[in-house]
């Protein structure tokens, strides 16, 4: 069977859909704290939509995980509000990033498969040993991106004015994971010439696909 024809039949467009949707409403959450600055502190409105926003996905998704953000959201905002510390925006931002490098650097401990290189397999099989080990280099590239963007968002909140750091974490994120995937293509491209060319776009819909199967993989019910 071939499983990347199995897995990416509609993954272009629900990328395409994905994307779109996560701008606009990063662009939303810079965009709107600004417009009621004058009324309300930027770092409470911009909380109070997040947790709208981890809401309705839970409506959407029937996702607990989600109602659970919205729940620890709701109960951030309350302590910067009781607090008047501003600060504790930042929170969001830095545990995300954070929990995403976990989730890449995890992969990289002793007899554990690189995510990146997993992904690979699950697409194409077995990997000549070259390519694997690219991989993994990738895979530790990805890590060490998110904890620098955890740092870097930690850093703005706390020595620039709140307007950079909302512009960085609610606009330029997305852009940046974008300059990623380009970079990597480029680097591939250039310096990997024996190894698959995928473009970018090819990439992400090949995440998007195995992260579908794992899911559907952890839900399916086990047999006896």
């Amino acid at each position: 069977m071939n499983r990347a024809n199995v897995t990416v039949s509609d993954a272009p467009r629900s990328m395409w859909l994905i994307t779109a949707g996560a701008i606009a409403l990063s662009i939303a959450l810079h965009v709107v704290p600004q417009l009621l600055r004058e009324q309300v502190d930027p770092a409470w409105s911009m909380l109070v939509l997040m947790f709208v926003d981890a809401c309705v996905v839970a409506l959407i998704m029937r996702s607990r995980t989600a109602l659970l953000v919205g729940v620890a959201l709701a109960a951030l905002l309350a302590v910067a509000v009781w607090s008047h510390q501003q600060i504790l925006a930042v929170v969001p931002s830095v545990a995300l990033n954070l929990m995403l490098a976990s989730v890449f650097g995890a992969t990289l401990r002793e007899g554990e498969t690189p995510l990146i290189v997993g992904i690979a397999e699950f697409d194409q099989g077995a990997l000549p040993p070259k390519f694997e080990r690219y991989l993994r280099g990738l895979t530790e590239a990805w890590a060490l991106f998110f904890v620098a963007m955890a740092g870097l968002s930690l850093v703005l909140m706390l020595y620039a004015p709140f307007e950079w750091w909302s512009l960085f974490v609610n606009v330029l994120t997305w852009p940046l994971i974008g300059a990623m995937f380009v970079v990597e293509w480029g680097v591939r491209r250039l310096g990997f010439k024996e190894l698959p060319s995928h473009t970018p776009l090819r990439i992400a819909t090949k995440i998007l696909a195995y992260q579908r199967q794992v899911a559907t993989m952890r839900t399916r019910p086990r047999a006896g």
